[in-house]
């Protein structure tokens, strides 16, 4: 009985443990807190409206991640993140990269027709759409390149590094530029329909260098 409740406790504990590790991770690959200051865990947990125990995990996960470092005598301290989000931007180029060599070859002309005429169709209905139906979609391109190579392995990859820089990288809410990020959304997916593995490869690069770019920029702003 006391392995269930435990169990149970785990599984209910689990959504506040994403929240809490979403929300540091944003807060500290964007830069809001100071390289080298302490992680709170109870001043965290009060700004957050949660308990300490769902803090003490996403710290957990953090220091995984190489974003928090635990000093000797005790507490955490966030590192140095500046790297991070091209690192993974470089691995995304990778992975996304990879499912259009693969989506070139796969993928039916059905798919490829359907998708790139998704893509356009956002494009006519962008000035209608609300900031968090964007971004709804944007993760849908992105995760649908891994669904269109067929390979279950770079899917799960391709997600794992989108989930991972979302809250990051999402588009803002700044209209030319999610017209634009849309534009290249089509280009790439044009360059699929075409079967032009080179061209959509260097689209998806020169996508994700367009996002990151603008990330910092307005971090910088």
């Amino acid at each position: 009985m006391n392995d269930e409740i435990e169990l149970l406790q785990a599984v209910q504990r689990e959504p506040v443990v994403k929240h809490v590790h979403r929300e540091l991770r944003r807060a500290i690959l964007q830069g809001r807190f100071a390289v080298e200051s302490r992680l709170v865990e109870t001043a965290i947990a009060k700004l957050l409206n949660v308990s300490r125990t769902p803090v003490r995990e996403a710290i957990s996960k953090l220091e995984l991640e190489g974003l928090v470092r635990r000093l000797p005598g005790g507490g955490v301290v966030v590192e140095d993140t500046s790297s991070k989000l091209s690192e993974v931007i470089v691995l995304r180029q990778s992975l996304e990269g990879a499912a259009a060599r693969l989506i070139c070859v796969r993928a039916s002309d059905a798919e490829l027709a359907a998708f790139r005429a998704e893509c356009e169709a956002i494009l006519k209905a962008l000035p209608t759409m609300a900031v968090q139906q964007r971004a709804n979609l944007d993760r849908k391109f992105h995760l649908s390149l891994g669904e269109l190579s067929a390979s279950t392995r770079l899917a799960n990859l391709i997600e794992e590094f989108y989930e991972y820089s979302d809250s990051e990288l999402a588009p803002a809410g700044n209209a030319a530029e999610v017209a634009q990020l849309q534009k290249q959304h089509v280009a790439i997916a044009a360059a699929l329909a075409a079967r032009d593995s080179v061209r959509a490869e260097a689209a998806i690069r020169d996508h994700l260098e367009t996002v990151l770019h603008m990330v910092r920029a307005r971090v910088q702003a």
